[in-house]
């Protein structure tokens, strides 16, 4: 997922006002230095009597492009949030109440994210729906169709020609029920299987338009698997298995944990990605009771 593959990156701050960096504007010593320099404007503003505001406040990337007016410009359009941070308030503002703090998951103000049940409960239902998918492809794929590293499949090469190809990587622990999801969403994963045509390497995401059908009809009443197939799809069959394959069991076992998703998303945002292919895929009669009365009927008796 895109928000799986970005978990870990961070974002070097960058001024709002100067432009530098390692710092944000509320922090910013060109600002508070400019507006010290110029005490004439701190009641009723003037453009022309600002002094000691140059292009030089910004980084050398943009000196080449602007000039002092510009750097004029961004005074007086930060001027009202510089009177409001710098300038001494005339009466002392009341405090407000704190409000009180809720879970970021499903909005409760009885606890927090890290002691939500509904967080555990919903992080169980999106395991037990990707150990099902993982499962219903194994049978329908793996076991049915021979798919797998070493099988030879027909394929629509990029001239429209079908030829034979080799499948040499097989992505097996990227398997899971979310690469049924939109190539766009934060949520979709990819699945990429290398194949071997005419000494060329070329890959295709195994989620998104995979195989070849042209029975729109019937993609329909596939359901959620409808997604891997399309008039445009690159493999039309398998011509020959792959010649060794895993067991059901270990395939099951290697299916990833989805606790990462639940950080920073509450209940409703996952639902709203999710709730197709948990209905499609999840294995069990306690949807109710895992999710909720509340979120499973908004959902699921609409």
């Amino acid at each position: 997922m895109r928000i799986y593959e970005n978990k870990d990156q961070t974002r070097e701050i960058q001024c709002g006002y100067c432009y530098g960096y390692g710092h944000n504007k509320r922090h910013c010593p060109t600002m508070k230095a400019q507006w010290e320099a110029n005490p004439q404007v701190h009641d009723t503003y003037d453009h022309n009597s600002l002094v000691d505001i140059k292009v030089t406040m910004f980084p050398s990337h943009y000196q080449n492009y602007w000039g002092d007016s510009q750097a004029k410009r961004q005074f007086r359009a930060h001027w009202v949030y510089m009177k409001n941070r710098f300038a001494p308030k005339a009466t002392t503002k009341t405090t407000k109440p704190r409000k009180k703090a809720k879970c970021g998951f499903c909005g409760s103000t009885a606890h927090n994210r890290r002691n939500c049940n509904k967080m555990k409960n919903f992080v169980y239902v999106l395991n037990e729906t990707n150990k099902a998918y993982r499962s219903q492809f194994y049978d329908r794929f793996i076991e049915g169709m021979g798919i797998g590293a070493g099988a030879l499949v027909s394929i629509r090469d990029w001239d429209g020609e079908q030829r034979v190809g080799i499948l040499t990587d097989f992505p097996t622990d990227d398997i899971m029920f979310t690469n049924l999801t939109r190539s766009w969403s934060d949520y979709n994963t990819k699945a990429k299987c290398s194949f071997l045509v005419n000494g060329e390497k070329q890959s295709y995401n195994i989620g998104d338009s995979f195989f070849y059908h042209e029975d729109r009809d019937e993609q329909i009443e596939m359901g959620l698997w409808g997604n891997m197939y399309s008039n445009w799809g690159r493999v039309h069959n398998i011509i020959s298995p792959a010649p060794t394959k895993p067991t059901k069991e270990w395939f099951i076992g290697k299916a990833p944990c989805y606790e990462w998703v639940v950080k920073k998303k509450d209940q409703h945002t996952l639902m709203g990605a999710f709730y197709h292919h948990i209905r499609e895929f999840y294995p069990h009669d306690n949807l109710r009771a895992k999710l909720g009365a509340k979120v499973y009927d908004r959902y699921y008796t609409q």
